[in-house]
């Protein structure tokens, strides 16, 4: 009697569906050599289970150069959210190989951000952190930033850039740029780049916003 239990029981779980996994939110943090100095791989342990963290940064990468990689490097992982963060090197004023004007950085960032939307997905942008001048300026030349008022004048429009682009298109801004000029001891000796508690903090302050996008991403 007991086998024939067993039996009828085994049966029925034969029968049943296989219970279906949650699906995994994919979030893809685009931008330069900042994204790929590592807050991605600490952000995805903020975020924790069920949650995939693909860091799509290259190291001296301006929005420009970054559109020609966009669909390999970001759109084919079809994103829940995209983390967008450049412009540390689109204000290089020096190099004018390199340097992309305000008005063309304002219109790559839409750029990506129609592309990102077009996928179905949600974008966070980032503004570009303070640098630290004197330090920065042993490897860049000082006679364009000052002939555009200063480097702190330029890198505000650019970060002026990024608030406006989010409020026009009602998106989520993590203010880098205020939020860490408040902590200490978090670039590295170039100035630029974050130590490992710059990317820990760089991590906290995007996961924050990350987390409430992903939310309202799931809810939709």
């Amino acid at each position: 009697m007991r086998n024939l239990l067993f039996a009828a029981a085994a049966c029925v779980l034969a029968v049943l569906p296989a219970r279906a996994e949650a699906p995994r939110t994919r979030v893809v943090c685009f931008g330069d050599s900042i994204t790929k100095a590592g807050y991605p791989a600490v952000l995805a342990k903020e975020l924790g289970d069920g949650v995939d963290v693909t860091n799509a940064g290259v190291n001296g990468n301006t929005t420009a150069q970054a559109m020609r990689r966009m669909e390999r490097d970001v759109l084919a992982h079809k994103p829940d959210v995209v983390v967008i963060f450049f412009g540390t090197n689109d204000m290089r004023l020096a190099e004018p190989k390199v340097h992309v004007p305000v008005e063309r950085y304002r219109e790559n960032l839409q750029k990506m951000i129609d592309a990102v939307g077009k996928g179905g997905g949600k974008v966070v942008l980032c503004t570009p952190p303070p640098i630290e001048q004197e330090v920065y300026f042993t490897r860049h030349a000082r006679a364009p930033f000052d002939a555009a008022g200063g480097l702190e004048k330029v890198l505000g429009e650019y970060c002026e850039t990024v608030r406006g682009v989010a409020e026009r298109n009602k998106i989520p801004v993590v203010d880098l740029n205020r939020l860490m000029a408040k902590e200490e001891g978090w670039r590295s000796a170039d100035g630029v780049h974050p130590t490992e508690k710059g990317t820990g903090l760089i991590a906290k302050f995007v996961g924050e916003v990350v987390k409430s996008v992903a939310g309202a991403s799931k809810k939709e």
